[in-house]
């Protein structure tokens, strides 16, 4: 009679530790996505972009590709761009500055300018949202435990129509490209997904944003052998700039 009691008594235990530990996982991921947004450029979405933390926190920053604010066939910055925060419509701001895109457009060698994919945009009004916290990331750390790091993706998927997560994604080793500033990665990629941010599954900081697509061809035919994705890692130039362009707004 006692056992019984005592069975009883546990089961509805283990179901609410259960349910705390999962509503938990749901907030955290709530809140990760709340700090993620769209660039709405010249009449269409062009990208993914992340609200980053910074010193300066009376001004809002977010992080992007740099070829989300630039048209490629006129090699020239969209006229109008704003951030959706979540891709809301009625949470629009206007961007107002952007760090130097380091000449992105005007470099013909496909290397260089993926080390370059990258920007930072203040907007023109405070934007109450959670942020991300870049974290400084060495090449050859990555290399050493890309097999225990994961990874997750939050990015604006076009087809769906809203930011989502993408996870159990992992950092890959690539001999067609080795460069210490960029992140070769397996995670889905899509429409939409220029400028999403690459955290770590563990510590959810920012390691790097993601920048387009690697196809890997295999002789002698050129067949395609894989398709990853590739990111701008988080490293000390990134850091520096971040700093300097927090410091100039005024």
């Amino acid at each position: 009679m006692t056992n019984k009691l005592v069975r009883r008594l546990t089961l509805p235990v283990v179901v609410m530790i259960y349910t705390t530990a999962t509503w938990a996982n749901q907030n955290q991921t709530n809140t990760l996505l709340e700090a993620v947004g769209t660039i709405y450029c010249d009449g269409a979405i062009r990208g993914t972009a992340s609200h980053v933390q910074h010193k300066r926190k009376e001004h809002s920053v977010i992080m992007t590709a740099a070829h989300v604010l630039f048209d490629l066939t006129t090699r020239s910055a969209f006229r109008n761009c704003s951030y959706r925060a979540s891709n809301a419509r009625f949470q629009n701001y206007l961007i107002s500055k952007t760090s130097t895109p380091k000449e992105l457009l005007q470099d013909s060698d496909e290397l260089k300018s993926m080390k370059r994919d990258w920007v930072f945009a203040s907007l023109s009004r405070k934007l109450y949202a959670p942020t991300l916290k870049l974290r400084r990331t060495f090449y050859e750390s990555l290399k050493n435990s890309r097999r225990n790091l994961t990874l997750t993706m939050l990015a604006y998927d076009k087809q769906a129509g809203k930011i989502r997560k993408i996870e159990d994604c992992r950092i890959m080793r690539s001999y067609h490209i080795e460069d210490p500033s960029l992140l070769i990665h397996n995670c889905a990629i899509g429409p939409g997904f220029s400028g999403a941010p690459l955290l770590s599954t563990k510590t959810r900081e920012l390691l790097g944003v993601h920048g387009g697509r690697l196809v890997i061809t295999k002789p002698p035919n050129d067949n395609i052998a894989d398709i990853l994705g590739q990111a701008r890692l988080i490293d000390d130039e990134v850091l520096n700039e971040l700093k300097s362009f927090s410091n100039s707004l005024r």
